[in-house]
């Protein structure tokens, strides 16, 4: 086991035209038990309102500064922090707006010296818990919490959300995790120069947090969360102007957000195997060669390219999971009657009705389709239909639209199955 000592800590923050900023350094400094160890890269992304000169000429600081209409989005951010580095032994990246527990540094510190008895290259991160920065710190909600891991979205991209931890109180142990926290991770400062952030990579979540976690777990890093509070965070920001409401429709820099995120998606997609969109994903942005995506797949619950959690994963038990994902994901068969309103159609008034469209949905995605044709369906004479199909997830809705030849779509038809 590697000895773990008091040396500098490389804080990493991006921060898009945040007045938290200040604040959220100011109580990290005043609540740490060792300040000086500090060491701070900022990439400040600055607005009207902020002074931007408030750390000039202060130790333990290196920021690079850029008026906000130069920003790139969060990854090119991130980016620039690592450029910032300069080889201390550990690394912590936080977003620009949270507030800490007393001696928040000691803390981590220990939890990470306990999560070297099972990984050479362990990192403690988490969703920390929320909070709001109007409100007095007496009144924080004070019960850590874990990822979970809910869904896939409806174009194929996991999601997480903070899980409280209801038993902490009786928990000792730090507690293997299945991604990383983009606002809240602490390991070894290497981990810079081993899994640098892909400036392509446009938000966070889903795009940012699902990319660094299959990148850095093929290159041999365990993730592990903390089971007592050691920081809070603020998830709304809506104190203050988003990048996509700055870049959203026109933008100084080469592209817009809603461009920046749909290539990152497609990247991130691309990467997990889930579509192949002949984007040539650099090297040092790609899968490590220590372990492989099944690996990861195996050790989390998932399944990328069928979007399947493991309901192991779902209950937000510890990993790596205990059962065969194969035999969690079993398929079952379905025999559904399909119902629907017919004046629903009818109120459209359609005139060359072409045909119905018959969808089946779990919560998140399409499980089934088919073209109804026959002329009883086109003419809404009848209003129903046994579907018998295999799925693994559980059918919860039937979604119809009615296609004109002139007037093109019907309004989207939802029913949940009783």
């Amino acid at each position: 086991m590697k000895s773990v000592h008091s040396p500098k800590i490389f804080v990493q923050i991006a921060s898009y035209r945040d007045l938290q900023l200040i604040p959220t350094i100011d109580d990290m400094l005043a609540k740490a038990k060792s300040p000086n160890n500090l060491v701070f890269g900022i990439c400040w992304q600055y607005g009207d309102g902020e002074d931007i000169s408030y750390y000039d000429n202060r130790e333990n600081f290196r920021i690079s500064k850029h008026h906000y209409s130069e920003s790139k989005g969060l990854g090119w951010a991130r980016n620039i922090t690592n450029e910032l580095y300069d080889g201390e032994l550990y690394t912590l990246q936080i977003d620009s707006h949270h507030r800490f527990v007393k001696n928040w540094d000691s803390i981590l510190l220990e939890d990470f010296k306990e999560a070297l008895n099972y990984s050479e290259n362990p990192i403690i991160t988490t969703y920390c818990t929320p909070f709001d920065p109007n409100t007095d710190e007496s009144e924080y909600i004070k019960i850590p919490c874990l990822m979970s891991q809910y869904e896939f979205s409806s174009d194929k991209l996991l999601m997480s959300m903070p899980w409280y931890i209801q038993d902490y109180e009786s928990k000792h142990n730090i507690i293997r995790a299945r991604t990383i926290s983009g606002h809240f991770y602490f390991t070894y400062g290497k981990f810079i120069k081993d899994v640098p952030y892909d400036p392509e990579i446009y938000f966070g979540g889903y795009t940012e947090e699902t990319t660094l976690s299959l990148r850095a777990f093929t290159n041999g890093y365990d993730f592990y969360s903390p089971y007592r509070m050691i920081m809070w965070h603020e998830y709304t920001r809506s104190y203050r102007p988003k990048h996509w409401e700055d870049h959203g429709e026109v933008s100084q820099t080469e592209y817009t957000s809603t461009q920046r995120d749909m290539f990152s998606r497609n990247k991130t997609r691309q990467l997990f195997g889930q579509e192949d969109y002949g984007i040539t994903i650099d090297e040092k942005y790609g899968i490590g060669k220590q372990r492989t995506l099944e690996d990861y797949e195996i050790y989390g619950g998932f399944k990328f390219k069928e979007c399947l959690i493991q309901r192991y994963t779902l209950d937000v038990k510890e990993p790596p999971n205990p059962i065969s994902w194969e035999e969690d994901f079993k398929s079952k068969e379905y025999t559904l009657d399909c119902i629907w309103d017919l004046e629903f159609f009818r109120n459209f008034n359609f005139a060359k009705p072409k045909f119905l469209t018959l969808g089946v949905h779990s919560d998140t995605e399409e499980l089934y389709r088919i073209d109804l044709l026959d002329d009883t369906y086109i003419n809404l004479k009848t209003n129903f239909y046994e579907v018998t199909m295999n799925g693994i997830k559980e059918p919860k809705k039937i979604v119809m639209y009615l296609y004109d030849e002139d007037l093109g779509w019907s309004e989207r038809y939802e029913k949940s199955f009783v």
